[in-house]
């Protein structure tokens, strides 16, 4: 797997994590029967944001590894 193939899908699935949140969210504001699977929706939202965050933080580590290697 490449560098950047790593960095594309951190970003594809941070916003995945951020849509999830924000649609869990703005099922809060209108008329939600069930509260709790909204709020659960928004926690998994903001797990997966944090996981893609620290897959894109690390593809960045090891891409600096490797230009420090090469320099």
């Amino acid at each position: 797997m490449s560098i950047s193939s790593i960095l594309s899908n951190g970003m594809l699935s941070l916003q995945a994590g951020i849509n999830r949140t924000a649609i869990a969210g703005s099922r809060l504001n209108a008329e939600s029967s069930d509260f709790a699977a909204s709020m659960v929706a928004m926690r998994q939202g903001e797990i997966d944001a944090k996981a893609a965050a620290n897959v894109i933080r690390t593809g960045d580590e090891i891409l600096g590894t490797i230009i420090d290697l090469r320099g």
